[in-house]
């Protein structure tokens, strides 16, 4: 007999009990706001594969040879994966778009396999510059040396850049920043390593601006001379939890092909769907998406320096060029206090205590999903009112579905009429 942690055996437990649990939680989340700026809301429409029966499928025949279905659960529907990355490459504007990857992590580690040999260097962005923490270790487990790299403000030196490049031991700049109010100048960095050591391959991790590399709003990297780019599908891109990678260089395709052969199985052919219809739901409104979130970000920050919060940045260029507000709180209870009271009201914020330029316990706030949702300056006014009020005392019940109620129309299908079309 299995004993859980608390005590409890199976029979103690029961499933239908816990399914109930889901669906209630399910229900309150549906009326969340979310400023996580590392999530989004995938619409009606990309969620349906999710509790299909293609969640259970594998597939693997890309290519639609007849000879080759040795798995034919996809059958019926292979297209619309085509369809999805042929709207992932308008977009990006890449001849070769691959959606094998499962994640964002995943995307890194085919890359680092792909485009990089054991033993060689590989160069990220130091987490004090807003690289992502796992990164050093990442490439230690696979056998590949790490060299860091700063980036204050968005901010790449040229001459540490060549510094790092100068042994000439170098087989990626891997560009992983993941905290940014401010990009990096990809030409710059593509100039300097063609330069100093033009063997050397430069990816850009565009996880959490992917849907601002795509809307137009951030330069896009292939443009500025990366080899590739991409990155997790769910932060200010508005899809599932996927990973996607571009390139306009067909033997980096043929690299990332090699590899995932032998690092991906299942690229989890539900997911991959749910990624196809967000991508051509929100093709043809993605540049104003885009705007939209970007434009949120810094009228958010804007309020919230009003309201008296100690905002992140230089209130001249409206704090942030992308979905990210930092805003530095002034203590650790304090920080949990205020982010407590708004998870009781319904309102999500992300706690962060590593953040580069900023000491304590902090805000990381995201306009990504809201806009998706359909929020514009008149529900960002009163998200900020509700976060300062939120400083002193718990929010009204009310506060909420008042906020949402200043929404426009979302970047997504009507739900209703999803319904309608599907007979329902």
């Amino acid at each position: 007999m299995t004993v859980g942690a608390d005590g409890k055996t199976a029979a103690d437990v029961d499933p239908l009990m816990l399914g109930r649990a889901i669906v209630d939680a399910d229900r309150r989340a549906a009326h969340a706001l979310n400023l996580v700026p590392s999530e989004n809301r995938i619409s009606p429409l990309a969620a349906l594969p999710l509790g299909s029966d293609f969640y259970n499928r594998y597939f693997f025949n890309t290519a639609g040879d007849p000879l080759f279905w040795e798995f034919r659960g996809g059958e019926d529907i292979a297209h619309i994966e085509a369809l999805g990355a042929q709207a992932l490459r308008r977009m990006a504007s890449a001849q070769y778009c691959n959606v094998r990857p499962i994640s964002g992590m995943s995307a890194m580690i085919l890359t680092v396999a792909a485009l990089s040999a054991p033993g060689r260097t590989v160069v990220s962005i130091d987490q004090n510059s807003g690289g992502h923490y796992a990164t050093p270790a990442l490439l230690g487990r696979m056998g590949r040396h790490s060299r860091l790299l700063g980036c204050k403000d968005g901010q790449v030196d040229e001459s540490e850049l060549a510094d790092v490049l100068a042994p000439g031991d170098v087989d990626l700049v891997y560009v992983d920043v993941q905290n940014c109010v401010r990009v990096p100048d990809f030409g710059l960095m593509a100039d300097v390593v063609n330069q100093v050591s033009p063997a050397t391959r430069l990816y850009v991790d565009a996880s959490h601006y992917l849907g601002l590399v795509l809307g137009g709003l951030v330069e896009n990297p292939l443009a500025c001379g990366a080899d590739a780019f991409g990155g997790s599908t769910h932060k200010s891109f508005p899809g599932p939890h996927k990973g996607v990678i571009f390139t306009n260089a067909e033997d980096v395709d043929e690299s990332l092909r090699s590899a995932q052969f032998d690092m991906v199985s299942s690229h989890h052919f539900a997911e991959t769907l749910a990624l196809s219809l967000s991508a051509l739901e929100v093709e043809p409104r993605i540049g104003d998406y885009a705007w939209a979130t970007t434009d949120n970000a810094r009228r958010l920050a804007c309020a919230l320096a009003d309201a008296g919060f100690r905002v992140y940045g230089d209130s001249r260029s409206g704090y942030t060029d992308t979905h990210q507000v930092w805003v530095e709180l002034d203590g650790t209870a304090d920080a949990y206090a205020l982010s407590n009271r708004l998870a009781e009201a319904g309102i999500r914020v992300n706690l962060q205590s590593s953040m580069p330029g900023m000491s304590g316990v902090h805000l990381r706030l995201g306009s990504n999903e809201v806009t998706f949702e359909g929020a514009g300056p008149q529900a960002i006014e009163q998200l900020a009112g509700a976060l300062a009020t939120a400083r002193e005392r718990a929010l009204e019940p009310r506060t909420v579905s008042e906020i949402r109620g200043r929404f426009g129309a979302p970047f997504y299908t009507d739900p209703e009429k999803l319904k309608l079309e599907a007979g329902l």
